[in-house]
């Protein structure tokens, strides 16, 4: 005998037929002789996509171990059940019996009353990157902070330092700009003297 995880969708307006279906799966592999290792009514879920024309859909999940007349016995079932919108049947190494992934995510639909739009609530763990980042972002916080208060100046008396230091060097531009101007004027005169000297002799 062979492990299966079997994962079908029921059609949301038949999905009080999902309990039912499993039942009879269960059925079918034990009366085969086969033994079911985990068998989860799901529920109601949103879809990612829609699947004809459908936005959610109500969960099942096995986890058997059955012959190949059972396997295909339940397949059959499948393809004459109108309910059933989507169906996976794959082959697995070993028996599964603890809690599925989907049937433990907590997610909560709740309808917003004025956009009618749903929200998702994931209750997700912290990763353990994300805590070394909060982390991080904390004792660069509390860096920042002895820096305060070792430096004791606000922050007004800092802009007014800056401000301070740029008009010195302002009024140093100038004064530099100023000493140019005279050094050309001195070198033009100069120039000009020795122009009419030359012109006299």
């Amino acid at each position: 005998m062979r492990h299966y995880e079997i994962v079908f969708l029921v059609h949301p307006d038949q999905s009080d037929q999902t309990q039912s279906i499993l039942d009879k799966f269960s059925s079918i592999v034990e009366g085969s002789g086969g033994k079911v290792h985990r068998l989860e009514n799901i529920g109601s879920k949103k879809l990612s996509y829609p699947i004809q024309d459908q936005f959610k859909a109500s969960y099942g999940l096995l986890n058997i171990e059955c012959n190949k007349e059972a396997l295909e016995e339940i397949k059959n079932f499948f393809n004459f059940n109108d309910s059933i919108i989507r169906e996976l049947v794959l082959s697995v190494n070993k028996a599964y019996k603890e809690v599925s992934a989907l049937s433990s995510q907590t997610d909560q639909e709740e309808e917003d009353p004025f956009s009618g739009s749903t929200d998702l609530k994931k209750s997700t763990k912290a990763s353990p990157a994300s805590v070394k980042a909060k982390d991080n972002v904390l004792q660069e916080d509390k860096q920042i902070e002895k820096k305060k208060e070792e430096d004791p100046k606000t922050d007004k008396e800092a802009l007014k330092e800056e401000d301070a230091k740029t008009d010195k060097e302002a009024l140093k531009e100038e004064e530099i700009t100023e000493q140019e101007e005279e050094s050309t004027e001195k070198v033009n005169e100069e120039k000009s003297e020795t122009d009419k000297k030359t012109k006299e002799s």
